[in-house]
């Protein structure tokens, strides 16, 4: 029985059997939604023909979308959580087959049939994935786990503990030098590798833990991200990858632009007027509405970025520039509320519209930090190959204090990776960043943390 249920919500039965039972919902629902109202119906039959002509459609759209909003993957979320990524990922679907519909007109697509099985589906999808998340946890948080590495041994094995997710199971944390490695891997489920750890040693762990058939993941380093998508080649009877050039293409670059021009202006419209109330509110209490800085965006081009004011005046005269951080007391109550909602980034509409910014992208940083950034870790100036962004990789994956590194990771990895497709999904899972849990949250304080770690660690 137990395996039975692991089957179904391991990592791969999660990818494949939760989007079928979601589209059995919608089946299911759907139908229901048809006898309901089958007496208030004119031409049932034809409005029932109709759906089943339109079903295949939906099922395409649901795919993808639930792919975009990741409701084909397992997150720790809150009920909450999961609800409005479901109405997000719904109300998608819905506007997609009404547009559908209207397109092939033969579709006599009821309204009615189509808010009420929608509203069915929020609710039960929403209580489906919470018991299949809540489940999937269950079954793999008993997997023991294994952190090796150097200095950054402790950093890693600090976050596994703190997400209290499927790898906070940890039995050791051990240097890749320690005398009983392998030993621990075989008493592990699942080993980590740190990035420091030395190439020749890594890849030593790697093929003993495949031979062994013990699961290993890795941290990678900024220049093997620049590997991530090389292209095979064979030169006579050799096999050799070639590593493309970083960067857009000039035809990416252009269809990006009309896309940032497009949706930058839709989204104008649809924020001028509680943004000309944020204006007056500000303008009135504090006297200023705007916060001008500059900042770095592609080609090292300093531009100057807008946004609405969420600090107190002079914020940084006597201590000088200073990354902002989530209890900073420079923020006024005003500024939390925006910073809560996003709605300080709204100014930067004007920032895209006029071409210093991209819709998704790198966000933009201070020449200041830039300069300091790029003496530290070479790779840096390489996320300057694309425009800055309102959003990206790093914001929708990553937590408010995520580090510059990591952040770094994550926008190598998206220009290296780059297609409009990606733009979109970004775009869309925006949306989904204001209920995530924040990284802050959990039972153990930072020295409990550091003390469970401190007791794992073998020398």
């Amino acid at each position: 029985m137990n395996k039975f249920i692991e089957s179904i919500f391991g990592y791969k039965g999660f990818r494949i059997i939760i989007p079928f039972l979601d589209l059995a919902i919608i089946l299911g629902t759907n139908i229901l939604a048809f006898f309901l109202f089958k007496d208030a119906l004119d031409n049932f039959t034809i409005n029932y023909q109709a759906f089943w002509s339109i079903y295949p459609y939906m099922i395409i759209s649901y795919i993808i979308l639930s792919h975009i909003f990741e409701l084909d993957k397992p997150k720790d979320f809150s009920l909450l959580g999961i609800g409005y990524t479901v109405v997000l990922t719904i109300f998608a679907l819905l506007f997609i087959t009404m547009g559908i519909s209207f397109l092939f007109r033969e579709f006599a697509y009821p309204r009615s049939i189509l808010l009420t099985s929608s509203a069915l589906q929020i609710l039960l999808i929403s209580l489906w994935h919470f018991f299949a998340n809540r489940m999937y946890y269950r079954v793999n948080k008993g997997k023991s786990v294994l952190v090796v590495g150097n200095e950054k041994v402790q950093a890693l094995a600090y976050k596994l503990l703190e997400s209290r997710g499927m790898w906070s199971r940890i039995k050791h944390v051990c240097a890749p030098t320690h005398p009983d490695l392998y030993s621990f891997i075989d008493e592990c489920d699942v080993t980590f590798l740190t990035e420091d750890v030395e190439e020749n040693i890594k890849q030593d762990i790697i093929l003993y833990c495949v031979e062994k058939n013990r699961t290993v993941l890795y941290q990678p380093k900024n220049s093997e991200i620049l590997q991530f998508n090389a292209h095979f080649l064979q030169i006579d009877d050799s096999p050799v990858l070639d590593v493309r050039d970083i960067g857009l293409s000039g035809s990416s670059e252009t269809l990006k632009r009309v896309i940032d021009v497009i949706l930058g202006s839709i989204a104008l419209i649809i924020f001028f007027v509680p943004g000309a109330f944020i204006y007056l509110v500000l303008k009135l209490s504090s006297g200023t509405a705007f916060y001008v800085q500059e900042r770095i965006t592609r080609d090292n081009k300093v531009f100057k970025i807008y946004k609405f004011r969420t600090m107190v005046k002079n914020a940084e005269a006597m201590s000088g520039p200073v990354l902002a951080n989530e209890l900073d007391k420079r923020i006024t109550k005003m500024g939390r509320i925006l910073r809560a909602t996003r709605m300080d980034e709204v100014p930067q509409l004007y920032n895209i519209l006029i071409g210093d910014m991209s819709i998704v992208g790198p966000r933009p940083e201070r020449p200041f930090f830039v300069e300091q950034f790029e003496k530290d870790i070479p790779e840096y100036n390489l996320r300057h190959r694309v425009k800055a962004g309102l959003t990206g990789l790093a914001q929708v994956q990553g937590k408010y204090n995520t580090s510059v590194m990591d952040k770094l990771k994550y926008d190598l990895l998206y220009i290296n990776g780059y297609s409009i497709a990606l733009d979109i999904k970004l775009i869309m899972q925006t949306l989904n960043i204001l209920l995530r849990k924040n990284s802050t949250e959990g039972v153990k304080s930072v020295v409990e943390l550091n003390e469970e770690i401190e007791s794992l660690t073998r020398r």
